[in-house]
C-alpha cells in the first residue's frame, strides 16, 4: 500500500488517531479515531516505526454521530464500490472500515439495522445482498457468543463471500431461465477463486478466507466445492450459510416475489434439514423473532402495523400501527406492545401491496434519520 511515516507529534493521550497506524510490516495497531488511553501505551507505540495507508488516510468517514440507518446505508454504497473495483492497495483497509461500519449500526440499533433487510430494498443486489447477510452475521454471532476475532471474520467474509462471482451475480438476478454450463461452472469455482482473489488483495486472516471458501458447505457433505461435511465446517462459515440463505430469500428477484421473513425462517429451520447447522438456525429464528423488525403484519384487531422491535418472545414483537381496524390509515404510525391480545400479530402482509409503505424514520426516529 502507498505509505507514510506518521510523525511522533501527531500521537497524543487522550485524543482520538488522525488516521490508522500500521507497523512495518502492514500490521494494523490502530484504527483511526481510536483514543490514546494512556502515556505507556503511547510509548509503547513509539517504539515501532508507525505508517498509514496514504490511500485511505482521507478518505470520508461517515460523522460520529451518524444515525444507525444511516451507517447501514453508507456501508452499503461503499461496499459496492469496493466490490466493483478491488483496488489491491486499500482493499483490506477499506473492508474493515465498512465492518466497522456494520458493527457500529448493530451495536447502536440492531433492530434498526435488521428492518433495513427488508424495507430499504434499493441499489444493486450484489452489495445489498453482502451487506445484509454481514448485519445476521453480526448480529446472531453476538448472540451466539462468538469470540471478537471470529465474529470479525465471519462479518468480512459476508461482505467477501461472492467477490468470486461479481461479474456473474447481477445477471443472474433477472435470468428466469436454468443456469447453463458455463455459468453453473463459474457458481461452483466462485468460492475457491473468491479465496485465491481475496489473497492476492491482501487478506491473510485464515478464518475469514476459509469461510468465504467453504460458505456453500453443508453440514451433511452436500455441499461444494469440497463436499466436506460435520465437524470440518467452521462456525464461521455454518452461520454465514444461514445468513446467506435467509438474505436471499427475503430479496426479491426479477422472476419472483421475495418470501416473507416468516416463511424463510421457517423453512431455513425445517426445509432444510441436514443441509444447515440447526443449532445456529434455531438461534438465528430466536435472535430475529419470528417477525424480524421491518416486517408488515396484520394484528388480530385487524389493524396493519410494521414489526419495530423484536420482542421478550418470538412470536410477541413491539409493533407501530399503520391502519386502524376498519383501514383507516393514521397520520403518524402508533407503538403498540405485541404482547397485548388485541395486537398480537395474526399474519404477515406486504405493505407495498397494500400502498402502506412508511418511511424508516416515522418508526424509529433519529435512529434511521438519513
Amino acid at each position: 500500500m502507498p505509505r507514510r511515516t506518521i510523525h511522533p507529534s501527531e500521537l497524543q493521550v487522550g485524543r482520538p488517531l488522525p488516521c490508522d497506524a500500521y507497523d512495518a510490516k502492514g500490521k494494523l495497531l490502530l484504527r483511526k479515531g481510536q483514543l490514546l488511553a494512556s502515556a505507556s501505551q503511547l510509548e509503547r507505540l513509539a517504539r515501532h516505526a508507525l505508517f498509514t495507508d496514504v490511500a485511505t488516510e482521507n478518505e470520508p468517514e461517515p460523522p460520529v454521530h451518524a444515525s444507525p440507518l444511516g451507517l447501514v446505508l453508507a456501508a452499503r454504497r461503499q461496499l459496492q464500490e469496493l466490490l466493483e473495483t478491488a483496488p489491491a492497495d486499500a482493499f483490506v483497509a477499506t473492508l474493515q472500515r465498512i465492518a466497522g461500519m456494520v458493527r457500529r449500526a448493530c451495536r447502536a440499533n440492531a433492530d434498526v439495522a435488521l428492518a433495513s433487510i427488508l424495507m430499504r430494498r434499493e441499489g444493486p443486489h450484489a452489495g445489498r445482498h453482502a451487506l445484509n447477510a454481514a448485519i445476521v452475521c453480526q448480529v446472531v454471532g453476538t448472540a451466539a457468543g462468538l469470540a471478537a476475532p471470529a465474529l470479525a471474520a465471519t462479518v468480512a467474509a459476508a461482505l467477501t463471500m461472492n467477490i468470486g462471482m461479481r461479474e456473474l451475480q447481477q445477471r443472474l438476478r433477472s435470468q428466469q431461465a436454468p443456469l447453463d454450463e458455463e455459468q453453473r461452472a463459474a457458481v461452483h469455482a466462485h468460492c475457491e477463486r473468491g479465496e485465491r482473489m481475496l489473497r492476492d488483495l491482501g487478506v491473510a486472516h485464515d478464518a475469514w478466507l476459509e469461510a468465504v471458501r467453504d460458505h456453500h458447505e453443508r453440514p451433511d457433505g452436500s455441499g461444494y466445492p469440497a463436499g466436506k461435511a460435520g465437524d470440518a465446517l467452521g462456525l464461521p462459515a455454518r452461520l454465514l450459510t444461514i445468513a446467506d440463505l435467509y438474505c436471499a430469500r427475503v430479496s426479491e428477484r426479477d422472476y419472483r416475489p421475495a418470501l416473507a421473513p416468516n416463511v424463510a425462517l421457517r423453512r431455513l429451520f425445517l426445509n432444510e434439514g441436514a443441509c444447515v447447522d440447526e443449532h445456529l438456525a434455531a438461534l438465528c429464528i430466536k435472535t430475529l423473532g419470528i417477525y424480524p423488525p421491518g416486517t408488515g403484519v396484520r394484528l388480530r384487531n385487524g389493524s396493519i402495523a410494521v414489526v419495530t422491535h423484536r420482542g421478550a418472545a418470538g412470536n410477541t414483537p413491539k409493533v407501530a400501527l399503520i391502519t386502524t381496524h376498519d383501514g383507516l390509515r393514521f397520520g403518524a404510525p402508533i407503538r403498540r406492545r405485541g404482547d397485548m391480545a388485541a395486537h398480537a400479530v395474526s399474519e404477515v402482509v406486504d405493505l407495498a401491496e397494500l400502498q402502506l409503505e412508511v418511511g424508516m424514520e416515522a418508526l424509529w426516529g433519529a435512529d434511521a434519520a438519513v
